[in-house]
């Protein structure tokens, strides 16, 4: 027993002593979108984002997330959301070049024009996408809450964003 304990000490020791350090580094990102609306309440919606974040190592990134998410399908006017998100991303670097990655927002959605002013909820969108040299697309899924006075619905969509990372 106590030769598998040193064993495992010293293989953990070894893979501790011959890690890499970790870079952290400033990346933000900015993204113009379309969302194409599903469900009983499909809206369709311009999205402007933009997330300020650190990017750890090469495999993850986590920033803060802003966005002005405009509705433009609704019966009698145009609305404003401005979502405020927390984003992860898992990347996967295949070149230099080339990093496929999943993307992950979570927040909460601010209603900003008179037919929404008060009404707001919780935001969230998953995706997909590809990041060739600074330039990166994406494909997600993305669900506003929209609740005043108790009574809530959801307005859903599949999202296509084309954005820029510095």
């Amino acid at each position: 027993m106590k030769k598998l304990f040193l064993s495992v000490v010293l293989a953990l020791s070894a893979l501790v002593a011959g890690a890499q350090e970790v870079s952290v580094k400033y990346q933000p990102e900015v993204e113009l979108g379309y969302s194409v609306g599903t469900g009983t309440f499909a809206t369709g919606r311009v999205n402007l984002h933009t997330v300020q974040g650190v990017r750890v190592g090469q495999y993850f990134s986590a920033g803060v997330g802003l966005g002005l998410d405009f509705y433009h399908d609704l019966s009698e006017s145009c609305e404003l959301f401005i979502p405020i998100t927390l984003n992860v991303k898992g990347h996967l670097p295949v070149n230099a070049n080339v990093t496929p990655f999943l993307s992950l927002d979570l927040g909460y959605g601010i209603g900003a024009t008179e037919g929404v002013s008060g009404s707001g909820g919780f935001t969230w969108s998953p995706a997909v996408g590809i990041r060739y040299k600074k330039v990166k697309f994406e494909l997600g899924y993305t669900s506003q809450r929209i609740q005043e006075y108790g009574i809530g619905f959801d307005m859903n969509a599949v999202r296509f964003a084309v954005g820029l990372v510095f």
